[in-house]
C-alpha cells in the first residue's frame, strides 16, 4: 500500500526539521504512533480495538469480521488487535482512551458519543428513523454523510459505518400496556441526555446508570425495568430479573466504529480509504444479520419465561412531540433525517 511504503521511508531516516509545517509533523508523528506499536514491524500497522461484547454476540463477531476483512484488504499491512467484553474498560473509558491512543477504534453506538457534541444524540432521538429500510437510506446517503462530518467536527471522533442494532423496548417487572401504567416506573437508561428526557416525558422515573451494575439492580428492586434492543436483554440474561417486553420500539439506534479524528487523518490516504470502506460493509452485513435475529431472540425470550406486550405507540409518539423543544440543536437534522425517503 502506497501510503505505509511512504511511512516505511520515513522511519527509516527521512526526519521533520522545525522548519516544517507544525500541523504536519504532529498529523505524522501521530502516524508514527499508530504504525509501530512496540515490536512491531516497520511495515505493519497496528491498530487497537475496544468493545463490551462477548464471545457469541453480533457485535463481537463485526469487530471480528472487520479486523479479518482490513487485514485480508491490505495484504497483512493492517492488522487489529481486539480487546473484547470491556478488558480494557467500560465504553465510555473505551471512548475517551482514543484522544490519548490507547484505544484507536471502539465499537459502540453513534450516540454514545453525545456527551462530547449534542449532534450525536440525535442517533436516539425517539420515533426519528421509521424502520431498517429508512435506516440504510439515512446512514448510507447524503444525510449519512454529512451528518458524520458534523459528528467529526463537534466532538472530535469519526464515525465509520452504521450497523442496525435493533429496536429499544422497554422491558420491566411489571406489564405495561399504555401510558398511564408507565407513570412513575423506575427505569434504568444510558447516562446520556436523549435517552432519559425521553422517558420523563412518558411519565417514568428514569435512573441514568452504567450497565454493570444494572442485573444486580433490577434483581434488588432498585429499579424496576431497563430499555435496550432484544439481543442486549438476551445476552445480559435480564429475562432472569424481567418478565415483560413491551414493544415500543422507541429507538432504532446505530453502532459504528469510532475513531478519533486527527488521528483517523493521521493516517495515509489509501488506509482510511480502506478502513471506510470495508467499516461499512461490514456493518451493512450485521444490519441484516441483526433484522433475522431479532425475531430467532424473540422466540427464545419466550421460551424462557417472557411476556411481549403489544402497544399503541400513537399515544408515545404525541406525548413526545414537545421534546423537540429541548434540543433545538438537533432540529435542522431531525427534520433533514425525516425528510429522507
Amino acid at each position: 500500500m502506497n501510503g505505509l511504503m511512504k511511512m516505511e521511508k520515513v522511519m527509516q531516516g527521512k526526519k521533520l526539521t522545525m522548519k516544517g509545517n507544525l500541523a504536519s509533523a504532529l498529523y505524522a508523528a501521530a502516524a508514527l504512533c499508530l504504525a509501530l506499536p512496540a515490536g512491531a514491524s516497520a511495515q505493519t500497522l497496528t491498530l487497537k480495538m475496544a468493545h463490551i461484547y462477548a464471545p457469541g454476540n453480533i457485535w463481537y463477531e463485526t469487530a471480528e469480521a472487520y479486523a479479518k476483512a482490513v487485514e485480508q484488504k491490505s495484504g497483512g499491512k493492517v492488522k487489529m488487535q481486539i480487546a473484547p467484553s470491556g478488558t480494557t474498560g467500560d465504553w465510555p473509558a473505551s471512548i475517551e482512551a482514543l484522544k490519548i491512543g490507547t484505544n484507536d477504534i471502539v465499537l459502540q453506538s453513534v450516540g454514545t458519543l453525545d456527551r462530547y457534541g449534542t449532534v450525536a444524540g440525535v442517533e436516539a432521538y425517539p420515533y426519528l428513523v421509521r424502520d431498517v429500510e429508512h435506516f440504510k437510506r439515512v446512514y448510507y446517503g447524503s444525510t449519512g454523510m454529512q451528518l458524520f462530518d458534523e459528528i467529526a467536527s463537534k466532538t472530535k471522533y469519526r464515525i465509520v459505518g452504521a450497523g442496525y442494532r435493533g429496536a429499544r423496548h422497554l422491558s420491566s417487572n411489571k406489564p405495561v400496556h399504555n401510558l398511564a401504567e408507565l407513570k412513575g416506573l423506575k427505569l434504568r437508561v444510558p447516562p446520556l441526555k436523549m435517552y432519559r428526557s425521553t422517558w420523563e416525558y412518558l411519565g417514568g422515573s428514569p435512573v441514568p446508570m452504567g450497565v454493570a451494575e444494572l442485573f444486580t439492580s433490577l434483581q434488588q428492586g432498585v429499579v424496576d425495568g431497563q430499555e435496550n434492543p432484544l439481543e442486549v436483554i438476551e445476552g445480559q440474561k435480564y429475562n432472569e430479573v424481567q418478565k415483560y417486553v413491551v414493544e415500543t420500539g422507541h429507538v432504532i439506534g446505530a453502532m459504528t466504529f469510532i475513531f478519533s479524528d486527527a488521528r483517523f487523518k493521521a493516517l495515509p490516504a489509501d488506509v482510511q480509504k480502506m478502513l471506510k470502506e470495508e467499516g461499512e460493509r461490514v456493518m451493512l452485513e450485521a444490519t441484516d444479520r441483526m433484522v433475522a435475529l431479532e425475531g430467532e431472540i424473540k422466540k427464545r425470550l419466550q421460551a424462557k419465561g417472557m411476556q411481549f406486550i403489544e402497544v399503541d405507540t400513537a399515544p408515545f409518539r404525541e406525548r413526545l412531540a414537545p421534546m423537540a423543544k429541548d434540543f433545538p440543536e438537533l432540529a435542522d437534522w431531525v427534520q433533514k433525517i425525516q425528510a429522507v425517503k
